[in-house]
């Protein structure tokens, strides 16, 4: 996320990155994903597979960044198999959102539900 590194170089620019994901999140993702993240929006009985659960840590701690970016820009329908285990009706948003607030959206995630992303894995050299 390009704007990650403000969290610590220059918190309050990176708080007004969070407040613009806000903004994005409820004027598009909260029919769906609800107004806590436990993806219990008003248009969830529509959906199949039903909307991801943010609020559950077990969720969005396990899932990085870049992952969450390439999901909401091309959403669900179509995918390959190699799309699963995470089947979503989602929409592809990236034709309507810009990839600044598609990575502000993700910030506004983590800091809502006080998870931190997944980080990157070091390789074992295990010889």
């Amino acid at each position: 996320n390009p704007f990650r590194p403000l969290e610590t170089s220059n918190p309050e620019e990176f708080r007004r990155h969070v407040e613009n994901g806000r903004q994005v999140y409820y004027q598009n993702c909260v029919f769906c994903h609800g107004d806590n993240l436990s993806g219990n929006g008003m248009f969830v009985h529509g959906l199949d597979p039903l909307p991801t659960n943010f609020a559950d840590g077990a969720t969005i701690a396990n899932l990085r960044e870049t992952f969450l970016f390439w999901r909401i820009a091309k959403g669900g329908a179509g995918l390959p198999e190699e799309g699963a285990p995470w089947a979503t009706a989602m929409p592809a948003w990236g034709q309507f959102l810009n990839e600044e607030g598609i990575w502000e959206v993700i910030l506004f995630l983590y800091d809502f539900t006080g998870e931190r992303p997944r980080a990157l894995e070091e390789e074992v050299d295990t010889e």
